[in-house]
């Protein structure tokens, strides 16, 4: 089957099905933020940020406001230490139509979240005319994969338990509740990036699985390209994709007992195409000290096996029931032997194996595994249907007699972990809870900050381990993220050292000019740290000044 092929088999019934389905979703992933920014309170500014993975949206901001500030190029700028700027394509697209468009950063970088979730369906539904002949399974199967989750509102209290979640080496939270790239409610809810790694790689996925089909050389090159922006920008990813890939060929060829050359061309295309991607991540990480304890610290580690078992829940435990109906049927290596199939089991496995594999970013690798998991979970639904409705014995039978209820559970199970995630952004909201509303004064503190050089550093607190001056200001701070602040917990402890209590000037003036820092920004959080009275000081000059925040210059010896 080609592309052209898959798009005739869709009628116009169809299109407009997922139309609408599109246009929910958009309505229900966007309505908690509208709702969020319409009860703002005065003298406040709704920063947009989720319950899931809260800390790291001001480091998006960053990029953006870099990009608007006419950078083609990412610096990190939670770290004083010097680092080699980045070529990220993605955030500067985002950053450049916030430029072009006057638009805010919190704007546009839902704007094009919303722009992305037509196209990640499209090619959702692409994949799933492929797989499916039956059209009611392909709509069954995408509604499955929009709305289905795990088990974890049933573990609320594993986040009263483990407030801050990592605990002996492991995160415990469920990951239905909080992982962006899980499933695809959280991907397409949470940030545009997660939505279009998802969608370059589905398109990879099925190009390949198109290339066996076919054996049409251009697939490989389309796939190379979009695997080149894909590691570009997620480079966690490489891994994902190489790997799933090289098991299915691997497959393939021991299932034929003989070396099949279109499948190591295709795999030899793949990587040559997308090499500059690869190499310059491994440049970064050779040459960059930064970059080596960016990825030194950042522990994404999955959760514990019982854990991840529970997060997938009714979808893992459907998608066992689907593959062994495929066994059955000899789908998987027997006499009705099916490629596409058989890819989506190793697609699942590979994936599931990757998420435990010893890297400190495995739970990244969870990024994608949702569709061969829903996949098999519709075929294992409608394998279960067909015994209920054969009804050959007393408890089919029964079950069948109770089929709405059993309906009516199922989807209860299904959905209860996205519910709860809209139900706890719409209470952060209205307690307001965390950051999710900012002082006006700090967001104007912060924006004069833009005034200053950009190789200026600001020394201030990093508040609930998120530092706001690198996204309102794009200027560089002492500290001011857990993992883009190389030793981030040492680098804390010394600004509540220095804001604790008054010392010798001569020592606090040592302090700064060791660490070249130039303005020092004094607000509320500072406050909170101790007696330290910047008024007094000879070696700072007040530059600005509003109700809740003044600035101050380190002046020279």
């Amino acid at each position: 089957m080609k592309i052209s092929q898959i798009l005739n088999s869709i009628s116009i019934k169809e299109w407009r099905f997922v139309i609408f389905l599109v246009l929910g979703v958009i309505f229900i992933t966007t309505i908690p933020l509208i709702y969020g920014w319409l009860i703002t309170p005065v003298g406040q500014s709704f920063s947009g940020i989720h319950f899931a993975a809260l800390n790291d949206w001001f480091v998006y901001y960053s990029y953006l406001e870099q990009a608007r500030q006419g950078s083609f190029l990412f610096r990190d700028l939670f770290t004083a230490e010097p680092s080699l700027p980045v070529f990220n394509p993605f955030w500067l697209a985002v950053g450049l139509g916030a430029k072009i468009f006057h638009l805010s950063n919190l704007l546009a970088f839902n704007l094009f979240r919303i722009v992305l979730i037509p196209l990640l369906y499209f090619v959702v539904y692409l994949f799933l005319a492929y797989l499916f002949s039956d059209i009611l399974k392909r709509k069954i199967s995408l509604l499955l994969l929009t709305f289905s989750g795990g088990f974890g509102f049933f573990l609320i209290n594993q986040i009263i338990k483990y407030p801050f979640n990592f605990s002996g080496g492991q995160f415990r939270w469920p990951m239905d509740l909080w992982v962006p790239e899980f499933d695809t409610f959280l991907t397409v809810y949470y940030s545009p990036h997660f939505i279009a790694s998802l969608i370059l790689i589905l398109f990879i996925f099925l190009l390949t699985a198109l290339f066996v089909e076919n054996q049409k050389l251009s697939y490989a090159v389309w796939a190379g390209i979009s695997s080149l922006i894909l590691f570009l920008f997620h480079p966690f990813h490489i891994l994902t994709i190489f790997s799933v890939i090289l098991a299915y060929f691997g497959c393939l060829m021991f299932y034929q007992r003989k070396w099949l050359w279109q499948l190591i061309w295709y795999y030899l295309i793949l990587a040559t195409i997308s090499a500059p991607a690869i190499f310059y991540y491994l440049y970064l990480l050779k040459v960059d000290e930064v970059m080596q304890q960016k990825a030194l610290q950042n522990n994404c580690f999955t959760t514990p096996f019982w854990l991840t078992i529970f997060s997938y829940g009714l979808v893992l435990v459907f998608a066992i029931f689907g593959a062994y109906f495929l066994f059955k049927k000899k789908k998987i290596f027997g006499h009705n032997f099916s490629e596409k199939w058989s890819f989506i089991i190793l697609w699942a496995v590979v994936s599931f194996i990757l998420i435990y594999s010893p890297v400190n970013y495995q739970r990244r690798l969870s990024e994608g595994l949702h569709f061969p998991l829903v996949i098999l979970m519709t075929v294992g639904l409608f394998g279960l249907y067909q015994i209920l409705v054969d009804k050959k014995s007393k408890l089919t039978k029964r079950l069948w007699s109770q089929r709405y209820t059993l309906l009516m559970i199922i989807s209860f199970l299904l959905l209860g972990s996205n519910i709860f995630i809209l139900a706890v952004d719409l209470f952060i909201y209205t307690d307001r809870r965390e950051i999710s509303y900012l002082d006006n004064d700090l967001i104007k503190a912060a924006s004069w900050l833009r005034s200053v050089g950009s190789n200026q550093i600001i020394f201030n607190s990093a508040n609930n381990v998120i530092n706001i001056i690198p996204a309102y200001a794009g200027r560089l701070v002492y500290v001011g993220h857990g993992v883009e602040t190389p030793n981030f917990k040492q680098k804390q402890a010394e600004v509540n050292w220095f804001f604790a209590k008054d010392r010798p000037d001569v020592t606090e003036r040592d302090f700064l000019l060791k660490r070249n820092i130039n303005y020092l920004f004094y607000g509320p959080d500072e406050q909170k740290l101790g007696n330290y009275n910047p008024v007094v000081k000879p070696y700072l000059k007040a530059v600005y000044a509003n109700s809740k925040v003044t600035i101050y210059q380190v002046l020279p010896r």
